[in-house]
């Protein structure tokens, strides 16, 4: 047991350093592929806009899960994944239901505010920046996105919704809300 935290703390403080390491050498104006850090939040920018003082930020670390419940809940909103979180929000029981939409929303803690999951539009935004943000990944010794399908949040329709496919670099409708496994999310935040 002290042998596996002692591993953990380790790793940690690896992945940190580096991190650190790398805050130093980003800050605004930001760019695609910059790690953003500032007042706790990290993430690694997949958008910017107002010339690099705005932008959008895609979460270092994934939950692989399901995406919930197969009922049809109306979070069809392609382009704002905050307005489809609202929706699960309100429904009972939801942090068991929707466990992509609980992880990313439970990164919202300690002071941090405003990561969701990200809608349709904003995971082909994502897949789009693919390989900038999968070379700073790995340069930070960070989990790849290669090679897997993403949720997105919005809904396709009663058994499905959107996810992004890393694999071929396509959107894609068919994956069955309920898969608990080979489907992954990651949360983004606006800056």
């Amino acid at each position: 047991m002290k042998k596996n935290r002692l591993i953990s703390g380790l790793i940690a403080i690896v992945f940190t350093s580096c991190i650190q390491d790398i805050e130093k050498l980003t800050e605004y104006p930001y760019k695609i592929g910059d790690v953003y850090s500032e007042n706790g939040t990290v993430g690694i920018v997949y958008k910017v806009s107002d010339d690099g003082a705005h932008g959008m930020i895609v979460s270092l670390n994934e939950f692989e899960g399901a995406w919930g419940d197969t009922i049809v809940v109306n979070t069809k909103d392609s382009i704002n994944g905050v307005k489809n979180m609202e929706v699960i929000r309100k429904k009972a029981d939801w942090q068991k239901k929707y466990p992509a939409f609980y992880w990313c929303d439970n990164k919202n803690k300690d002071g941090i505010t405003g990561w969701y999951m990200p809608a349709k539009n904003e995971l082909e935004e994502i897949l789009k920046q693919r390989g900038k943000i999968n070379e700073v990944l790995a340069t930070i010794g960070a989990i790849s996105m290669f090679g897997k399908n993403y949720w997105s949040s919005t809904e396709y329709g009663k058994y499905e919704a959107y996810h992004a496919d890393f694999i071929g670099g396509d959107m894609k409708y068919y994956a069955m809300k309920i898969n608990p496994k080979k489907v992954y999310v990651r949360a983004v935040k606006r800056f």
